[in-house]
């Protein structure tokens, strides 16, 4: 019996897996195969997943009739008297591991290594995500995400798009309702729980450079909700448009995304819709790439 458990990998993997395994849940594999194709599949998960994780539990002749193998997680396998045991580490040090975070400023720092002016020291990845959340509020400690959004760019154009709305515990304040066009009946109806919208989402963005408006918002809920379902770090490297924006246009004082979509003639289809808004922070990235 083979038992292989993925977070964060790439949706082609999950193809691969099914040839040999039957998936019973979001992100598991359940299967009767043999060594050569095990050690073969594990191969494949270790090479694609780069930063996502996973695990493989599968049946052995031992003590304790199992061995397993890990990928990239906070976990760590530990010896206790001939007992191969996972110990799981401490908040604190988990928190201590920090996250990377890729901002104007270190793209400055790195183009500036490479002798080029100070004035134009941004660089246009050729690949990210761009992500956009929308919440009933501020709060990520006490507030819900009630949907997630995402396309992906590759060479500078939309290749991929994912949406999806999210259920929440409560009803939707008359503002975040008004200004969002959503109802908790229509998330409840059309939404997913947190847990598989969440799985989704993180599948869908793999490792990928995540460019985001004001990123610490968003990266702030996603982070709170891995940690409410007691997930590992959200800790993919990010870029923030917000960032970009102040430093590429100091002259204007209101950095809202609204606000520069209005100043610098970008269309917006769907205001405070988390697809919407990606497709127009997209578009911001390139125009200020441009200055």
């Amino acid at each position: 019996m083979v038992v292989i458990t993925l977070e964060k990998c790439p949706l082609a993997l999950r193809g691969d897996l099914t040839k040999w395994l039957q998936e019973i849940s979001m992100g598991v594999y359940v299967g009767q195969v043999s060594a050569r194709v095990r050690d073969r599949l594990w191969e494949r998960v270790c090479k694609e997943c780069k930063s996502g994780r996973a695990t493989m539990v599968y049946s052995v002749r031992n003590e304790q009739r199992h061995d397993f193998r890990i990928h990239n997680t906070t976990w760590e396998p530990i010896d206790f008297d001939g007992l191969k045991l996972m110990m799981r580490p401490s908040s604190a040090r988990t928190k201590s591991l920090g996250k990377k975070r890729l901002r104007w400023s270190e793209a400055s720092r790195f183009s500036k290594k490479k002798g080029r002016k100070p004035n134009r020291d941004f660089e246009l990845p050729s690949e990210y995500v761009v992500v956009d959340i929308e919440t009933t509020g501020l709060n990520p400690n006490k507030d819900e995400i009630i949907e997630l959004a995402a396309i992906r760019v590759r060479g500078g154009r939309e290749t991929d798009a994912f949406q999806c709305l999210v259920r929440c515990g409560g009803e939707l304040s008359d503002a975040i309702a008004k200004l969002t066009g959503l109802s908790h009946s229509r998330l409840m109806a059309e939404g997913l729980i947190l847990e598989n919208a969440l799985m989704n989402f993180l599948e869908f963005v793999s490792d990928d450079l995540i460019v985001a408006h004001n990123a610490e918002f968003d990266i702030g809920f996603i982070q709170s909700a891995c940690e409410e379902l007691d997930w590992d770090d959200f800790d993919n490297d990010y870029l923030d448009t917000l960032a970009l924006a102040r430093k590429k246009l100091p002259q204007i004082s209101d950095h809202r995304l609204s606000s520069l979509a209005e100043r610098l003639h970008l269309e917006n289809r769907q205001p405070h819709r988390a697809l919407s808004d990606c497709r127009l922070t997209h578009c911001l990235l390139v125009k200020l790439n441009e200055n």
